[in-house]
């Protein structure tokens, strides 16, 4: 579909597109004048004012003028399948207008009906242990299949497995990217961010081209929060950049839903430490979350598996810890050709994992 814009939704594409103006600047700005357009059909009638919002700005606002080519930016997006949303716009998020800085124009690919879909987020450490990713994967599952479009960051870690968990059960999800909406970061996503695009939705308020920084994030963060029911956080540390988006669901009173950790775990000592906060809901499955919004996850009926009995001896070792092949060798006390063998029916059956190091678990 071949969208069109009318001049007041360039002019809020031009100023998205000025790196560093910040929403207030942005804001005096579009005061001085009765409609967006108004700023860039005579910018020399205005300076005296824009100097005054901050020094600079009317050289910025200058070479914008000089430099946006509506055309390209405009085929550019056709090209490569991205549109931009504005607050007038039915499908511009609700919620969003009711933040103290919403953002003037969005950019997306994808459905952009997801928007306004029942949507729930997980967010998480970038570099989650086993038990948070195992966390991540089950709850990611069962709350995309129970209906809601889950919604994480796209980063590396807890916020890729949820986005891919979701969309492995055939559900929706929505990533809210740091960087512009044609940019891929971290590379290693690129394969997601595609997948995303093609059956999800990738979001972004920042301009095309736009490079992730670092203050991106946090303000990245609160539109994940304000998109959301309700946030569950799988696995945090105490630095973690996840305290952000608990802050922000919490100011605008989300449910925030925290997984237990171990206590021995840098990786959990943020999620523990939430379990103190009156405001969380600890959440020791999912159905603890579901239960809460009164919706059930509809789980295929699983199949009895038959075990022999060299595979029921490897499982019983492995359902309560991860073990090494040398210790499952010495615990089983089978011979090693059938170990392997054993081992490797169990991983083909699904009923185990091989985990990195040469070690195995449930």
């Amino acid at each position: 579909m071949i969208r069109t814009y009318d001049q007041n939704q360039i002019a809020l594409m031009m100023l998205s597109a000025a790196q560093g103006m910040t929403f207030r600047q942005k804001s005096a700005l579009l005061s001085l004048v009765r409609a967006p357009e108004e700023i860039f059909r005579d910018l020399r009638s205005i300076e005296r004012e824009v100097t005054a919002i901050s020094e600079g700005l009317y050289e910025k606002l200058c070479e914008i003028k000089r430099d946006f080519c509506e055309e390209r930016v405009l085929n550019y997006m056709e090209r490569t399948g991205s549109f931009a949303l504005f607050r007038e716009d039915p499908d511009y998020p609700a919620a969003f207008r009711e933040l103290s800085e919403p953002p003037f124009v969005l950019y997306c690919k994808g459905d952009e009906s997801l928007l306004n879909s029942e949507c729930f987020a997980v967010v998480g450490t970038r570099a989650p242990t086993r038990y948070g990713r195992d966390v991540t994967e089950t709850f990611s599952k069962d709350i995309a299949t129970a209906g809601f479009t889950i919604v994480s960051g796209l980063a590396r870690g807890v916020d890729a497995i949820a986005h891919r968990s979701a969309l492995e059960v055939g559900g929706k999800t929505i990533g809210v990217i740091g960087c512009g909406v044609d940019r891929v970061y971290p590379a290693e996503n690129k394969e997601l961010y595609e997948e995303i695009a093609e059956k999800g939705l990738i979001l972004s308020e920042y301009f095309f081209g736009e490079k992730p920084v670092n203050y991106h994030f946090p303000e990245r963060n609160r539109l994940i929060s304000a998109l959301s029911m309700g946030i569950l956080v799988t696995e945090a540390g105490l630095k973690s950049g996840t305290m952000i988006t608990v802050e922000y669901a919490l100011d605008q009173n989300k449910d925030v839903f925290v997984v237990p950790g171990n206590v021995f775990s840098e990786k959990s000592k943020g999620t523990n430490e939430l379990l103190h906060n009156p405001q969380c809901l600890p959440a020791c499955s999912s159905e603890d979350v579901l239960d809460y919004y009164k919706k059930e996850v509809s789980k295929k009926e699983e199949q009895a598996i038959q075990l022999s009995t060299s595979e029921i001896i490897v499982y019983d070792l492995l359902k309560d810890d991860e073990k090494h092949f040398e210790e499952l060798i010495s615990e089983t006390g089978l011979p090693m050709g059938e170990l392997m063998s054993t081992l490797t029916k169990l991983e083909v059956m699904g009923v185990i994992k091989k985990l990195p190091g040469n070690y195995y678990g449930i």
